[in-house]
């Protein structure tokens, strides 16, 4: 088996999936689309890339000669993802992204520690402010309403 090959079942499961869990939402029409028709057109997307991977995935590296140092790195991203999904309503959106980026930049990648304040902070603050001020895109403020 090959890692194009792995990759194009993994794509075109997904858009299987994404395929099947929008049937829920109802499609609506050309001119006036409703919530389920563009999941279902990148649905469709994934699943025929999926497909082309598979049947062009032939001269790949096998997955077995591939190794990957930066498993670690990873390994961290998943679990900030994770932490995220998990305390994102319950500690708000700028506490969270604080922890997160300030782990990922001070811990992980280990940049200065004044280089990690800052675009923590900045990062953080400032994708709040762009979202909620300006574009008015509510975002989760937790239970201190921070």
């Amino acid at each position: 088996m090959t890692m194009d090959r792995v990759s194009g079942a993994f794509l075109t499961l997904l858009g299987l999936f994404v395929v099947w869990e929008r049937r829920v939402l109802p499609l609506g029409t050309a001119s006036h689309p409703g919530p389920g028709y563009f999941p279902l057109l990148l649905a469709i997307l994934l699943i025929v890339l999926g497909a082309i991977l598979i049947a062009r995935g032939k001269g790949a590296k096998k997955i077995r000669s591939v190794c990957w140092p930066e498993a670690p790195h990873a390994v961290a991203i998943l679990g900030c993802c994770l932490f995220i999904s998990l305390f994102m309503e319950t500690i708000g959106y700028r506490l969270t992204l604080l922890l997160t980026l300030g782990f990922l930049f001070g811990v992980v990648e280990r940049i200065k520690v004044w280089l990690t304040l800052a675009l923590t902070l900045g990062f953080s603050l400032g994708t709040f402010w762009l979202f909620d001020s300006l574009l008015r895109v509510p975002l989760p403020r937790g239970g201190w309403g921070f």
